[in-house]
């Protein structure tokens, strides 16, 4: 076994001294298991008794805190569980505009950042050591703060960093930043800021807008992943299944080099050649503005329309893409004949070195449409602070020597930024000092020791969001609170308050207004929401209603008539703008993207989401280069080769994966990985970072993606790659069942088509009653995204292992819940399916009479139970299992303090030799039932929700009981799109329902 696995799991014994499996079953065999010494853990333990206890919290009970997720510049609404002292889980907040309850699976995996056992736990000075492997010391705070306060008091340059914020701590740190002449630098790799300025230019407002995708009826996307990491994926993905679940499910057309999982939901995918994109939108709206659309359109604006699409062709834009005449022109009559339609561009397709072209186009599609003030929001915009010009320049003012303190909170640039920009050596240069021989300081506000962290001279830890207050200000009307869920984990502080200690020890205390801390300086702030809001109560009260509700939300819209749209939006535009333009024959496009996995680096160091599989190649603890086979054999590689994929910038040696659903000019390579610092688990997936490999463009405003030219050659060996999917396809057996809505046709009314419908086999026996509660939960697949949320979510509350990549590669991984990825038909008429797989609690299951010790057995609920400590290690149950969902512990794993602090105390914690699966989250079945049972009443319906069911993004899941007809688990389990899998083949009468896929088919 690897070294770093040895790290995740303990092989060959149980971590006890007790019985071993061998033993226990020779025991077993001779006479009974009862009364053999050993058989529990016999660690030592301390144990003081909970005598004084505390006002709020109560021995068992679930104490829940409201927040905002600070996992990305989303700003949703979280709720976290915590139990005696301990943040266990975390959820979204259901009475959030942002995302109404719904939490993607990184702001689940927050609690393995707060968790994380490699966090700085107090401060640090390095002590020599080069670069790439300094040493740091431990020192006091106080020492700390003296170094940095005296580097304040300089008279040189200054420059703040941090990432995308909002609210409060981004007026102190204006503030803070003004006060010492520093220059603030806001920097997140993943905003759209070119969407931001081509919304100034067309609409006259510089800011992201808001989409509301369950009102459209056409929706054309160029590459943003708005199902996975672009702006604000939980509240697209929520409006986009609205959409889908509605009589009229909208019209999906996705348009990028690479199936992504955005793309693979769509209706129809286009494989563009990548930098075209912009060819096409042009084209679009050429096409349009003949066909008649856009009469509301000045005059003048459609004249200089006219003179930017003279040359403009759709003939022309297919040769370019490579998308046929026809596919295009689909796409136009599309979104004529439709009343409301969206179209929108992102992601790494629209991050090329020229991206206002494409952004400007869409955005003019929205105006010619009449998609402004509908679906396309401009009244209350996120407006991103990023900018990689400003940026450029302070580096280029770095390397001159000119800078004497550099200070870095919230984002870790040398991983992010492209290796050409010299980041690295630019702090060198601040160390080594000014031209006078004054040394300069780098101080990092990290709690993690990143890549950037790892180049400070001093390093402050600052808390994680569970542990501060603070706010959220995505967009108008939007006020969410941050607020500490428990103390902090280590010797930590909040940055704001950092910021206001060593602006008054360095003779700046007006920096926070007179406020003491960073809490008084965020309630002064909120003094003038309260002011605003109108409210009749007091601060004091607004206050707490504020905290408990987690922030303040009021609907804001701004009169989208004051739109203004000038001819000179379309001046700097060139239309026909091609990127990769001069490549060699030989040479491809590097095409690196974000995905739910990692982002853009900044989950890499969460173990839930390194073994959360790919959605698209199900692969797990790894990176891989994607291929298309006619480019693979062209250079005679083959699946699992390892390829050096090489530039001028760097270097990466990684498997290959060949796949059709990748264009033939581009080798994709997800984003995040290759991590040299950071932590334990971000540093198992190494071998390089695509973003050093970048190119650099002239005063651009974000990293450009898209346009490095790479050479792929055959290197040495073969992969590693682990997949957990098994078959890519059904084989005709309508697992996940598709329906296709036909012209002229109602929601699903060519259900059973292709399949015999609804069965009610006859049963040999007598079939069990129960009673009260029958439980089950039933799946829309029109909903589900394949995001993995749900996986995420049930890791979080059952307390599963985490195995490792050597484990997995093995089959031996303990998800008990999966998202099943399908891909039926040709690239040009692909259509994926996702299907999340749990165990599906037969009436008749085949685990049950399988079993010798009777471990596994049906309740009167009509769960199918597991009794762990009856359990012997057979797996007989597992060999008949027909869905392949009960996972054994093979190993005892063992995790690094203080990762079980987040374990959840109301699940068992299994050891090796036992078997386990999904258990409807029995736990909170049962907590239900109590509260019920004092009531005097029976569970109510929507009173339960799993974790899966929760924390679903998109509510695909619903679970409730099924012996009460009006339980929406009741009528999804009577809908004409139900069925249960296999079961009129196998007669298993599973309680899990799915309701089939309902796209169009275009």
């Amino acid at each position: 076994m690897s070294e770093k696995d040895s790290e995740l799991v303990t092989i060959g014994k149980s971590a006890s001294n007790g019985i071993s499996r061998r033993k226990f079953l020779q025991i077993l065999g001779a006479s009974s298991a009862a009364g053999v010494a050993g058989c529990a853990r016999d660690q030592a333990q301390k144990v003081f008794p909970f005598v004084r206890g505390e006002e709020d919290q109560i021995p068992g009970v679930s104490v829940w805190y409201r927040s905002t997720c600070r996992e990305c510049s989303a700003g949703c609404g979280i709720q976290v569980r915590t139990r005696e002292g301990r943040a266990v889980k975390i959820e979204g907040n259901p009475e959030h505009p942002v995302n109404h309850g719904g939490l993607c699976g990184l702001g689940q995996a927050a609690l393995q950042a707060l968790y994380d056992p490699d966090r700085v736990r107090q401060p640090l000075a390095r002590e020599g050591g080069s670069n790439l492997e300094p040493q740091f010391k431990p020192i006091s705070w106080d020492e700390a703060y003296a170094r940095v306060a005296a580097a304040l008091k300089a008279n040189n340059k200054k420059v703040l960093i941090t990432g995308e914020e909002t609210g409060a701590l981004d007026e102190l740190a204006q503030s803070f930043s003004k006060a010492f002449g520093a220059e603030k630098i806001s920097f997140d790799a993943l905003q759209p800021v070119a969407l931001a300025k081509a919304s100034e230019q067309v609409y006259g407002s510089y800011g992201i807008p808001r989409y509301d995708f369950e009102k459209a009826q056409v929706i054309v996307n160029f590459g943003a992943d708005f199902l996975e990491t672009f702006v604000s994926p939980c509240e697209y993905a929520r409006g986009w299944a609205k959409s889908r679940k509605s009589g009229n499910p909208a019209k999906f057309i996705h348009v990028e080099p690479r199936l992504s999982l955005t793309g693979a939901n769509a209706d129809l995918w286009l494989n563009a050649k990548p930098g075209s994109e912009a060819s096409v939108a042009w084209a679009l709206v050429k096409f349009l503005l003949e066909a008649g659309r856009g009469n509301s359109l000045r005059d003048e604006v459609r004249q200089s329309l006219s003179s930017l699409l003279r040359d403009v062709s759709i003939d022309a834009a297919a040769e370019e893409s490579g998308i046929s005449a026809d596919k295009i022109l689909r796409a136009g009559h599309e979104l004529k004949s439709a009343d409301a339609s969206l179209v929108l561009a992102g992601g790494t397709a629209a991050a090329t070195a020229n991206p206002m072209s494409l952004q400007v186009a869409t955005a003019t599609l929205n105006l010619i449409l009449g998609n402004v003030g509908k679906t396309v929001l401009v009244g209350s915009m996120r407006k991103p602070q990023t900018s990689l010009a400003r940026f450029s320049t302070a580096i280029a003012s770095m390397k001159k020597g000119e800078v004497g303190l550099v200070m870095m909170h919230g984002a870790n640039p040398q991983f992010n930024l492209p290796a050409e920009l010299g980041f690295q050596y630019a702090l060198a240069q601040v160390r080594a000092g000014d031209p006078k021989g004054k040394p300069g300081l780098i101080v990092s506000f990290s709690s993690s020791l990143d890549e950037s962290a790892m180049l400070a001279d001093i390093i402050l830890p600052s808390h994680h969001s569970l542990e501060s207050w603070g706010d959220s200000r995505p967009y108008a009307g939007v006020h969410g609170l941050v607020q500490p869920v428990m103390t902090p984990v280590f010797d930590t502080r909040a940055f704001g308050d950092m910021l206001i200690k060593l602006a008054a020890m360095a003779g700046q205390s007006s920096v926070a207004g007179g406020a003491e801390d960073f809490l008084g300086y965020l309630k002064a702030s909120w003094k003038k929401v309260h002011a605003a809001s109108g409210s009749s109560a007091d601060f004091q009260r607004f206050w707490l209603e504020s905290v408990e509700r987690g922030g303040y939300f009021v609907a804001e819209e701004g009169d989208s008539s004051k739109l203004s749209t000038s001819t000179d939006a379309y001046k700097p535009v060139k239309a026909m703008a091609k990127v990769g333009s001069g490549f060699g024959d030989q040479d491809l496009v590097l095409y690196p993207y974000a995905s739910v996995k990692t982002f853009d680096g900044r989950a890499a160091n969460r173990p839930w989401l390194q073994e959360l599989p790919d959605p698209i190649t199900s692969y797990v603890w790894d990176a891989w280069a994607e291929m298309h086979p006619a480019t693979a054999a062209q250079r005679g590689i083959a699946e699992g080769d390892v390829v050096q994929v090489r530039n001028k910038n760097g270097e990466l040696s990684l498997a290959v994966h060949i796949s059709d659903y990748v264009h033939r000019d581009v080798v994709a390579v997800p984003l995040g990985q290759g991590h040299q610092a950071y932590g334990r688990f971000a540093k198992t997936v190494g071998y390089g970072n695509a973003s050093a490999m970048l190119n650099l463009s002239a005063n651009a405003e974000a990293i450009a993606y898209v346009g490095a030219a790479v050479d792929v050659v055959r290197g040495r060996g073969r992969s590693s790659l682990v997949k957990t999917q098994g078959s890519d396809s059904q084989h005709g057996r309508e697992i996940a069942r598709t329906a296709f809505v036909q012209a002229g046709a109602a929601h699903g009314e060519e259900h059973g088509a292709g399949h015999a419908g609804h069965h009610e086999p006859k049963q040999m026996y007598v079939q069990r009653e129960h009673p009260i509660y029958e439980w089950g939960l039933a799946v829309d697949l029109s909903a589900c995204t394949g995001c993995g949320a749900c996986v995420v979510a049930c890791y979080a509350e059952n307390n599963i292992a985490v195995v490792g990549k050597e484990i997995c590669s093995q089959g031996r991984e303990m998800s008990w819940l999966r998202i099943d990825r399908y891909f039926e038909g040709p690239a040009e008429e692909l259509q994926v399916s996702f299907q999340p797989m749990m165990c599906q609690h037969c009436h008749n299951a085949p685990c049950e009479p399988v079993c010798p010790v009777f471990a596994t057995y049906h309740n009167e609920e009509g769960l199918n139970a597991m009794a762990y400590n009856r359990c012997v290690g057979t797996r007989y149950c597992s060999n008949n299992c027909t869905y392949k969902v009960r996972r054994f512990n093979f190993f005892e794993v063992d995790v690094p303090e203080p990762v079980s602090w987040q374990f959840n105390p109301d699940v068992t914690k299994r050891s090796m030799g036992v078997m386990e699966k999904c258990t409807f989250c029995l736990q909170r079945i049962n907590e239900a039932k109590d509260h019920a049972k004092d009531e005097g009443r029976i569970v109510r319906d929507g009173e339960v929700q799993p974790a899966c069911v929760q924390g679903c993004p998109t509510q695909a899941l619903v679970f409730g009981n099924m012996k009460d007809p009006e339980s929406k688990v009741s009528r999804w389990a009577e809908s004409h799109r139900a069925y249960k899998i296999l079961d009129h083949h196998i007669n298993t009468q599973p309680a899990v329902s799915y309701l089939e896929r309902v796209k169009h088919k275009l």
